[in-house]
């Protein structure tokens, strides 16, 4: 893959053409010399290392030696040799001043050189006897990601017979904790020059590094190149319709898998810049990614930023989270859920009146796509988080200690207590009862089209987690705040929209390892209007418009063993219809509902309050200070 060249320390400076002129390299004939050498010294100790040592003395040989080539100080993959090998012929082909035809053929050639050193070291250790099935898979082994490698390279610097502007773009920077930053770009071009009446290309390659890598800081940033790579590859993939060489959005699998691999003992940012661009295709047909994911120790924050346009095509979106979290499969679950729920929400209510989606049914795909990469990166970052907190021992002291009691408490008493109801509907908290042990976050999605002359229809999912831990003496009390809210709407005059938001708040008091107080309340609004055009230009009438609240909340003290309850639920709905009939004035019609309920539990031995006064006292003193502690955190 191209970013198989980012691990040389090299400054390969920039590349201004693209094809290559032949040379000729027979490399059969150096077996005689090197073969005697070589029997001396490995006869009878060819393991991987030194198959793969005498294949690299192949390679090398290969690379054209220049002071914008130089070999890193650090030992090379077989990929890293065989990329500098097709670079550094291309470099002495620039500075030939050969053209784009000749250039190709010199990379042409470099590949079939590669490929002929693999030849070569088969036929050494063929002529040693040391030839074995251990050395023949390792050899094919390394063919095959060789192979892989230059496919993709080739793949993306081959330029196609367009008579437009057309091309693409590659851009990566990456940054160390240290702070050294390594920055990549490739691009191609491709168009007609009408003075000279004749196609012209471009092809430019630059990779520079700034500071000092080491080791440690080489394999982590190979590690997360080679994710990206195949990011790449599935953004530039070929596709196969007869208006794009890219395929569409829904054949191809972007993945941020490669987020689980970022090393964040080595390093901090991610930035990626991706663009095509094509002449023959209709109109709308660019595509560009932008991506950067930042990991701050000094803030305890990680950041995910990502947008994608495909024509009139967007997805944004954008995770702010904590760097420290603990592990919570079921509350993970529930998010997912929540989101894929919500993300439904503001699809069904982004039809009209007549039923029809103002994005339309083939931008499902699209949406479902864009989403599924959001809801992938949300739980990448939550494991990075996870696995950050196993290695700071920091953490355990700042949050997965305190968290986790008052979380495990929690869950306990909503799980197994008996005298536990529940909050009003239980099965209407879509973003789950208790306390989660994930890392905070805030994070919003949106997918939109943006052609000019149509409305600008746009949907948004946000979800957020904020949690707070407060301790006076003996009291630790922990509050939790957990919000999704799902949003449809227009960025036109069209004045349709749609909101709901679900909150759910709890706060919960411990003492010597008992949870005394529990308090929540779950709430969910929604707002609500859609219109019809009317007769007159950008004018809209009112088709309808509702506006719903559903509140639940509970109240929960358990001091020596006496359970006390305060539990409300209200609901109010106001709706207003347009009614049509034939004939007839259109006239609206209002529907209103209202309901609260109450309810007061007490629950365990009360005689032992009424009769004795000290207990009685003591009962009621320390529900004082649990009272006042919980009015404190909240």
């Amino acid at each position: 893959m191209i970013n198989n060249l980012l691990n040389s320390r090299s400054d390969f400076m920039t590349l201004l053409a693209q094809s290559v002129k032949d040379s000729t390299h027979t490399l059969t004939t150096e077996l005689q010399d090197i073969a005697p050498e070589v029997a001396t010294q490995f006869l009878s100790q060819f393991g991987e290392k030194e198959v793969e040592q005498l294949l690299q003395q192949q390679l090398v040989s290969l690379i054209t030696v220049s002071s914008a080539t130089q070999l890193a100080d650090y030992p090379s993959s077989d990929e890293e040799l065989a990329l500098l090998t097709v670079i550094s012929s291309q470099h002495q082909g620039l500075q030939n001043n050969e053209n784009s035809a000749e250039l190709m053929t010199r990379m042409e050639q470099s590949v079939a050189d590669i490929y002929q050193a693999y030849t070569n070291t088969s036929d050494i250790l063929s002529s040693l006897g040391q030839l074995g099935h251990q050395q023949k898979s390792f050899l094919a082994s390394s063919e095959k990601r060789v192979e892989r490698t230059l496919d993709s390279y080739m793949q993306r610097t081959n330029l196609f017979d367009n008579e437009g502007d057309s091309g693409y773009r590659f851009e990566i920077s990456v940054t160390t904790k240290e702070g050294d930053t390594v920055n990549i770009t490739l691009s191609s071009s491709q168009g007609y020059d009408q003075d000279a009446g004749e196609t012209v290309a471009g092809f430019n390659l630059s990779y520079q590094v700034q500071g000092n890598l080491s080791e440690a800081e080489h394999k982590a940033l190979t590690e997360v190149l080679a994710g990206v790579g195949e990011m790449a590859d599935e953004f530039f993939k070929l596709g196969d319709t007869p208006y794009s060489r890219y395929a569409p959005a829904n054949q191809t699998v972007v993945s941020l898998d490669f987020l689980a691999d970022f090393d964040n003992q080595q390093l901090s940012g991610l930035d990626i810049s991706f663009a095509t661009n094509e002449a023959k295709s209709p109109v709308f047909s660019d595509k560009t990614l932008e991506m950067s994911y930042q990991f701050d120790q000094d803030s305890q924050q990680q950041a995910l930023e990502f947008e994608w346009n495909e024509g009139i095509k967007k997805i944004d979106f954008a995770l702010d989270m904590s760097i420290f979290g603990g592990t919570d499969v079921k509350q993970m679950a529930q998010y997912i859920a929540t989101l894929d729920k919500n993300l439904e929400d503001s699809q069904h209510n982004s039809k009209d009146h007549t039923g029809r989606s103002a994005f339309g049914d083939k931008d499902d795909p699209n949406m479902l796509q864009g989403f599924a990469l959001f809801k992938g990166a949300f739980a990448k970052m939550s494991s990075a988080a996870q696995r950050y907190s196993n290695i700071e021992s920091v953490a355990a002291q700042q949050f997965t200690n305190s968290q986790a009691l008052v979380a495990g408490l929690v869950d306990n008493m909503i799980i197994n207590d008996p005298r536990y109801l529940g909050l009003g509907n239980a099965t209407s908290n879509t973003l789950g009862a208790g306390i989660s042990k994930l890392a905070d976050f805030n994070a919003t999605f949106s997918y939109s089209l943006e052609a000019r002359d149509s409305d600008r229809p746009k949907t948004t999912v946000e979800l957020s987690q904020i949690t707070e831990q407060d301790q006076s003496g003996e009291f630790i009390g922990l509050t939790q705040s957990k919000s999704v809210t799902s949003r449809f709407g227009y960025q036109s005059n069209r004045p349709d929209y749609f909101e709901q938001t679900e909150n759910y708040n709890i706060n919960a008091a411990v003492k010597n390892q008992q949870l005394l107080g529990l308090d929540q309340q779950h709430e969910v609004n929604i707002d609500q209007k859609t219109y019809r055009p009317g007769v007159n230009p950008y004018q809209f009438d009112l088709m309808m418009e509702r506006t719903e609240q559903t509140v639940s909340e509970s109240s929960i003290r358990l001091i020596n063993d006496i359970w006390l309850e305060q539990k409300e639920d209200s609901k109010d709905i106001e709706k207003r219809e347009r009614v049509i009939e034939y004939g007839k004035p259109d006239y609206f019609e209002q529907k209103n509902h209202h309901s609260y309920n109450k309810l007061m539990l007490l629950i365990g031995d009360l005689e032992k309050l009424a009769q004795d006064k000290k207990i009685k006292q003591q009962y009621l003193i320390e529900l004082a200070n649990v009272n006042r502690f919980m009015d404190k955190s909240t």
